[in-house]
């Protein structure tokens, strides 16, 4: 799990999740010393947790709630991912990662501000 030494949750909603990067992440250190980038296979990372986030939202009478804890998630297929414009991380950075789908199949958006960094389909099993 990234969440924590990568970035934190700032919220979770029906239609994606926010995180803010941490740039003193161990990761930055050699991705890349002196020009840090956020490593794309961190990236889809990112996004299997934010699914994890955005499913352990429901709660046990089908709306939606803060349970606490993510649903794990496992990725089974990843297809058409795209990295549009390096994420550099800087002091307060947010990402947004707008998340469709349901079930196995989910697509992913993520942005920094309004500029897309990347876009993924992945299929997860929990």
């Amino acid at each position: 799990m990234l969440r924590g030494i990568l970035y934190e949750t700032v919220s979770v909603d029906g239609s994606g999740v926010t995180l803010r990067l941490l740039p003193e992440s161990p990761v930055y250190k050699g991705h890349f010393p002196g020009y840090p980038i956020t490593p794309g296979v961190c990236l889809v990372e990112m996004a299997l947790e934010a699914i994890g986030q955005m499913a352990d939202q429901v709660g046990h009478d089908g709306k939606k709630e803060e349970l606490g804890h993510d649903v794990p998630v496992k990725l089974v297929a990843a297809k058409n991912i795209k990295f549009t414009s390096p994420v550099i991380p800087e002091e307060g950075m947010e990402l947004r990662f707008n998340i469709s789908g349901e079930g196995e199949s989910w697509a992913v958006e993520v942005l920094n501000g309004e500029v897309l960094c990347a876009k993924m389909s992945l299929t997860v099993e929990a």
